[in-house]
């Protein structure tokens, strides 16, 4: 168990730099103006979107390219700690970079500067993510140990995720966004190191290898993976956007300071944990393909009222948080059960091909999914140059609803999956 424990806290550094950046990047460039702490613009929030989603896209490219190479990898390290070894320092360094642009008064020089260190952030995520999760099927062999790891393995990415959302906006109100990235950076460096600690099985490179585009095109022309990966990426498109809003949803509809921001993320991440015990207990039962369903559902149907508060409840808190934390509940099937289904998608294939292609399928999903994650960026800039402020509110306001139809997206495709254990 201690060394699963070290594996799955890599995740909560990865999703605790993720979080961060994508919950305080576009406030970090447009804050709004005017602001309370007289912040300046240094791009606009429909530009930083656009940055997000041609880097996210940049880096999903570059996922599928990382895990053929991880799986054709030979040495006395495994196939993927070399990787992940890799990867961590310039994924630290370049999360630090993105919080403190050189050029405070120059909007086409922040923008160059804000892609190109985008750019290597996610290239080096890429190389860190991909191996980490093909990692995952010699390291849970049976339905059951996968549904039980990709629990541990939800707990610290909802960790990440909360830490990063919740201290971040309170971080920043506290010291600025470069002693809070420092920090989060410092953090996010220790746990990423902690899947080094575990000794790697290693496993006999097959003799027998496919080109990489012909993997790649195997790959998706299974049919289990395609209604797999079309939910998700619905499913990354929703948690992208909502991810962006809650600093803009504190402002703007709530007439609060940013660092209330804290409290939204608290509130909807501490509902996701409380509801992790029971999609682990129903996904052994009835299925992690129902249950998944019936999470995004549950999820997509919170956003969607959320997005009638203003009209019901203008800025009453209570009301907020209650709503927010129903719908969070359906966060915790995103967190678990999509690392738990792919391996049985792989073993699948394998039984078809004999072949063991777990990173180029888990790096074929990860170009899907950061391309959605960036998509998901790109939208929500966009929706909040149409007002994100307490005078012109109504971007906020729209975003929850547009969210929540791609959740119910995501329900659908997975209608289609055939996969039920």
């Amino acid at each position: 168990m201690l060394r699963l424990i070290k594996y799955a806290m890599g995740c909560f550094g990865i999703y605790l730099v993720i979080n961060t950046s994508l919950t305080m990047l576009i406030y970090r460039y447009d804050p709004g103006v005017p602001n309370e702490n007289n912040l300046p613009l240094l791009v606009s929030s429909a530009l930083v979107g656009s940055a997000i989603f041609m880097n996210r896209v940049f880096g999903a490219i570059a996922q599928p390219l990382v895990g053929h190479f991880s799986d054709r990898l030979s040495s006395r390290w495994g196939r993927r700690r070399p990787f992940v070894a890799v990867g961590i320092m310039p994924l630290v360094f370049c999360f630090i970079l993105l919080f403190t642009p050189p050029l405070n008064s120059v909007p086409i020089g922040n923008f160059v500067y804000l892609i190109g260190i985008l750019c290597l952030f996610y290239l080096a995520l890429a190389i860190y993510f991909v191996p980490y999760l093909a990692w995952i099927p010699d390291l849970a062999r049976t339905p059951k140990e996968r549904v039980n790891l990709s629990t541990l393995i939800a707990v610290f990415s909802l960790l990440g995720t909360a830490i990063g959302g919740i201290c971040s906006p309170w971080l920043t109100s506290q010291f600025g966004f470069s002693k809070m990235a420092s920090i989060i950076g410092g953090i996010g460096f220790v746990t990423l190191l902690m899947p080094l600690a575990v000794t790697e099985e290693l496993v006999p490179v097959e003799k027998k290898y496919l080109t990489f585009w012909k993997s790649l095109r195997l790959a998706w022309h299974n049919p289990s993976f395609r209604s797999y990966s079309s939910g998700i990426t619905c499913a990354w498109v929703t948690v992208s956007i909502l991810t962006i809003c809650p600093t803009f949803l504190a402002v703007a509809l709530l007439n609060r300071d940013i660092s209330f921001g804290a409290v939204i993320n608290a509130v909807v991440l501490g509902s996701s944990a409380m509801g992790l015990p029971l999609v682990n207990l129903l996904a052994k039962y009835w299925g992690k393909r129902r249950i998944f369903q019936l999470s995004m559902i549950w999820f997509g149907c919170g956003l969607l009222a959320i997005g009638i508060c203003p009209i019901l409840f203008e800025d009453a808190l209570l009301p907020w948080l209650v709503l927010l934390f129903l719908s969070g509940l359906g966060l915790a099937g995103f967190f678990i059960l999509p690392n738990a289904m792919l391996p049985d998608l792989i073993d699948e294939d394998a039984k078809q091909t004999g072949l063991r292609r777990e990173a180029i399928y888990f790096g074929t999903r990860g170009l899907l999914a950061e391309s959605s994650i960036g998509l998901g960026a790109m939208l929500a800039g966009l929706i909040l140059m149409l007002g994100k402020t307490p005078e012109q509110p109504w971007g906020v306001q729209l975003a929850f609803p547009v969210a929540g139809l791609f959740a119910l997206a995501s329900a659908w495709f997975f209608s289609f999956y055939p996969i039920k254990k």
